[in-house]
């Protein structure tokens, strides 16, 4: 029986750190435990200049605590202001911040979306631009709206980018670099298995979408602290994505997509999308990756394949994981007295939930 495990100090494939009093409280949480991050855009307003992009660093820097060797990676925003001009400009360094990727929301699908298309196939020409430098795409891979602007179903969005939009991304756009981010279905993880490819075509798993389905979000009333896009799905998809995960292909990695959330919007009438999870993911999927006998896999899953993919040498830090139980008993409080509470929590999460593993202090 493994009780410890030490890998490279692992990468960040997705995550959110919000903006002001928000980003402060939980920088410095990725930055204790991740050597880097790819940071998503969807602030308000949305990151989608090279500007836009060196201030957002800029302020995540300055959260980031004293002596830490953390590197936050830009991204931007797939908005229709985005032109094929800030790409190239980015993607070049040449400013004073690189921005390695753009990430596609689809409008209205989740939070701060009503900047995105309705379809990641009209920003045709940015897309080229893309494919000419080498920018890589992170696809929010769900239909949300229809072409008659009808609401899909949200159960039934991954699926329908995966059959219908997906390919026809790949033939229109062939040396394109793309990431279907936070995959949550069996047919998305067939396609990625199937087609998935180093350096051409990755996708990035959550800690949520390894560990719950949808029977247990709505186990004893609705569980908002696991409500993101995608939304968690059946059991039979949470194992075909476990599988997955347990190969250990060079094309698939983690990205947390651990999205904080003030509690008054988490506990609403109108919960809002995302799970923060920082405090426990890197200990989750440890835990998982356990549960499945593949510990040989993690250290690629968690700091190689995503690092490579973006064109970022692995860490050569190390940190050690032990098997030790512990529980989350306590939320993030921001400098403004705001209550952010991650997943897991022994009262606002399932209820009595266990971590099996730890990082080693």
């Amino acid at each position: 029986m493994t009780d410890s495990i030490t890998i490279r100090r692992p990468f960040d494939s997705h995550v959110h750190l919000r903006q002001g009093a928000m980003l402060r409280a939980v920088t410095p949480i990725t930055a204790q435990k991740f050597f880097s991050a790819i940071v998503m855009p969807n602030t308000d307003p949305p990151i989608d200049t090279t500007e836009a992009a060196a201030a957002y660093k800029e302020e995540i820097m300055a959260a980031v605590p004293e002596g830490s060797t953390f590197e936050p990676l830009m991204t931007f925003y797939l908005t229709k202001n985005l032109s094929p001009a800030e790409i190239a400009k980015g993607f070049s360094g040449e400013a004073s911040a690189k921005v390695y990727a753009v990430k596609s929301y689809p409008y209205g699908a989740t939070t701060n979306s009503q900047w995105g298309y309705r379809s990641i196939l009209e920003a045709k020409d940015v897309l080229r631009e893309m494919e000419r430098v080498g920018m890589p795409l992170m696809l929010h891979g769900e239909v949300h709206l229809n072409d008659h602007d009808e609401e899909e179903d949200p159960y039934e969005g991954e699926r329908l980018f995966v059959e219908d939009t997906l390919p026809r991304l790949l033939d229109a756009f062939p040396r394109l670099k793309i990431s279907l981010e936070h995959m949550s279905t069996a047919i998305a993880a067939d396609f990625i298995e199937k087609n998935g490819a180093e350096g051409k075509l990755v996708a990035t798993i959550t800690p949520t979408h390894l560990l719950y389905d949808r029977r247990q979000a709505f186990s004893g009333g609705y569980r908002t602290l696991i409500h993101m896009k995608p939304l968690v799905k059946r059991r039979e998809d949470r194992e075909r994505v476990r599988a997955l995960a347990q190969r250990g292909l060079p094309f698939v990695s983690a990205g947390s997509d651990s999205a904080p959330h003030p509690e008054s919007k988490k506990f609403s009438s109108c919960v809002t999308f995302g799970v923060f999870c920082s405090p426990a993911a890197l200990e989750m999927y440890t835990g998982v990756f356990d549960e499945l006998g593949a510990l040989d896999k993690l250290e690629n899953f968690l700091s190689i394949n995503g690092p490579r993919f973006y064109g970022i040498q692995p860490s050569e830090e190390r940190i050690t994981l032990i098997k030790k139980d512990w529980q989350v008993t306590e939320p993030v409080i921001t400098s403004e007295g705001v209550k952010v509470w991650p997943i897991g929590h022994v009262q606002h999460g399932l209820g009595n939930e266990v971590i099996r593993w730890q990082v080693k202090r």
